[in-house]
């Protein structure tokens, strides 16, 4: 028995991103970055430096995850496909929101590459902590907040999603009722992954804008050309033929430009719902759930990118139409040209024919008349005397039937000839 080259990377894929032990009181600071230009490997090598510079060691050279326990801070990266996140959590609750942790090097925002997409602060209170109704009202003071019974009732959450202070990070405060240790761990990654992906989610929401508007211009420009298109006079469709050619050109690039952008938009915010699910939210009363705010806030702009991309697959199909339409017409008028030409030629071959029938009966005349003379030279050379003027006379008598024979024979040769005309 031998083992696939892949096993390995399989069975390790499953245990990729774990889930952190983490217990209360907490704070946790939680980061997006898009990578821009730069490549993964060198987004690596520069957040291993941070870690270096944290205390912590280098990362192993291709990881796409790295989770590192030091004395009191706990750093975590994980790469993803177009950003990466970066994740520290201090475990010394001192109960302000300053979006910073002891242990981080100084300029430590100015170690991290790429342009932040999206964060989150979150601080987890212990089971013993008293005061966190008020504790949320003073915090998110005038705004409106959300919030529930998450896990079941181990925990307790409360936001607004709204980003604030030096790195406007959205604000989170969680109440730690019956949770264990790696219970927790999944909770914060949950409410990190959930403002992550709905953050990304929305990098959709700016290219459908601009998609619609693209859209409306380009069906007023394929309504006129299918006005036109009814007005055309036979030998001007290439004029239009290349409109729609270029119509199709801009609809073909602005789909290339944002199909990938709307697929993933759509992926992340199946995240987004995933994970809402994930965290077994129950109602408290007079407060909008995370799931009811995600609803009525994100899902308007996840319409707006469908509505766009339906629309710019309806142009496509409309300009196709359209196409098909010109290209009958084009076929059509084709046919009919072909059509005349063909019976231009059939006058021209009947013409032909009526020509040759009416010489036909001077072609008898003809092969009659060398054929009576044949037959005389011959008669003359090979007898004398009387029998050659008794097979002269006989030739006399028998001309009707000569006649008659070549007149078989050249209808029998023409027959086909007239039979389609």
């Amino acid at each position: 028995m031998q083992f696939h080259s892949q096993r390995q990377m399989i069975a390790d894929e499953v245990h990729a991103r774990p889930f952190q032990h983490l217990s209360a009181p907490l704070k946790v600071l939680h980061f997006a970055l898009m990578l821009e230009e730069k490549s993964i490997s060198e987004v690596r090598n520069d957040i291993s430096e941070f870690f270096v510079a944290c205390g912590g060691q280098a990362m192993e050279p291709g990881a796409s995850f790295c989770y590192q326990q030091l004395e009191t801070l706990a750093l975590r990266w994980e790469a993803h496909t177009e950003f990466y996140t970066l994740t520290l959590y201090h475990n010394q609750l001192d109960n302000s929101w300053e979006q910073t942790l002891p242990g981080l090097p100084d300029n430590w925002n100015d170690q991290l590459p790429g342009e932040l997409i999206a964060g989150v602060q979150i601080q987890v209170l212990a089971p013993s902590a008293e005061g966190d109704e008020q504790m949320a009202k003073d915090l998110f003071k005038n705004n409106q907040y959300i919030g529930s019974n998450v896990m079941r009732g181990a925990a307790r959450v409360w936001t607004d999603f709204r980003a604030e202070g030096e790195f406007f990070l959205d604000r989170i405060l969680v109440k730690n009722i019956d949770m264990h240790g790696y219970q927790c761990g999944r909770l914060i990654q949950r409410l990190c992954e959930i403002d992550t992906y709905r953050a990304v989610a929305l990098l959709g929401i700016e290219p459908a804008r601009k998609v619609m508007q693209k859209v409306t211009k380009l069906d007023r420009e394929l309504a006129e050309i299918t006005v036109k298109l009814s007005e055309l006079e036979k030998g001007d469709e290439s004029d239009t033929l290349d409109a729609l050619m270029a119509l199709s050109a801009q609809a073909e690039e602005i789909s290339a430009d944002t199909v990938n952008r709307f697929s993933a938009s759509d992926a992340y915010y199946a995240l987004v719902r995933m994970r809402i699910s994930e965290l077994e939210e129950i109602r408290i009363e007079g407060l909008q759930t995370l799931e009811q705010f995600i609803e009525r806030r994100v899902d308007p702009a996840m319409r707006t990118w469908r509505a766009a991309a339906q629309r710019l697959e309806r142009l496509s199909q409309r300009i196709a139409r359209a196409s098909n339409l010109l290209r009958s017409r084009v076929d059509l008028s084709t046919e009919q040209k072909i059509h005349g030409l063909l019976s231009s030629m059939n006058k021209r071959t009947r013409r032909q024919l009526n020509l040759q029938a009416k010489l036909e009966t001077f072609s008898i005349i003809v092969v009659t008349y060398y054929l009576f003379d044949l037959v005389e030279r011959t008669i003359r050379h090979m007898t004398t005397g009387e029998p050659r003027e008794m097979a002269i006379n006989w030739l006399s008598y028998s001309l009707p039937g000569i006649v008659l024979l070549v007149w078989w024979y050249v209808r029998r040769v023409t027959k086909e000839f007239k039979s389609d005309d």
